[in-house]
């Protein structure tokens, strides 16, 4: 059992860093690029690059919290009730409560996402489409790297305390 913990946890941590680290580049890069750009650049850029990034983001994301599951399971050997004792139990609830919300929105927000940009589909998007697809990716990817910090810090703390 004890042969499976290291390199879970290694996976565990670079999919949870990975993750975190797109969400940044999304955040101070990807998004003001695409604000920069005219709407058949927009539309290009939103088609082409932005599938990519949220397929990434799902296997980082359901990476990080079914190897994180996995590493509870064989940390605590099943006895989940250690989560509601002490500040390592704690900590890891929210981290991991927040890690799995995290990961269901964003299956959700993804394909929402992608249909409204016309990926998969045979039509083109509208303007307007393409307008309100920018509008929630400067919003929902600023609270997604709220939500990933807290995560993060909150697995940090587990790990090393204060």
């Amino acid at each position: 059992m004890d042969a499976f913990l290291i390199p879970l946890r290694w996976v565990h941590v670079i999919a949870g860093s990975t993750w975190f680290g797109e969400v940044v580049v999304i955040n101070f890069i990807l998004i003001p690029v695409l604000g920069t750009l005219g709407v058949e650049e927009r539309r290009r850029f939103l088609t082409t690059v932005f599938p990519r990034i949220f397929r990434m983001a799902s296997v980082l994301s359901a990476t990080a919290v079914i190897s994180g599951l996995a590493l509870l399971t064989l940390v605590t050997k099943g006895d989940f009730s250690l989560l509601f004792t002490g500040r390592w139990g704690l900590a890891i609830l929210l981290g991991g409560t927040l890690g799995t919300l995290l990961t269901v929105f964003h299956f959700f927000m993804e394909n929402r996402l992608a249909r409204r940009i016309g990926v998969g589909c045979e039509y083109v998007p509208s303007d307007e489409q393409l307008a309100d697809v920018h509008t929630k990716l400067k919003v929902v990817p600023r609270g997604g790297m709220l939500v990933i910090s807290t995560i993060f810090f909150s697995m940090m703390f587990a790990v090393r305390g204060i």
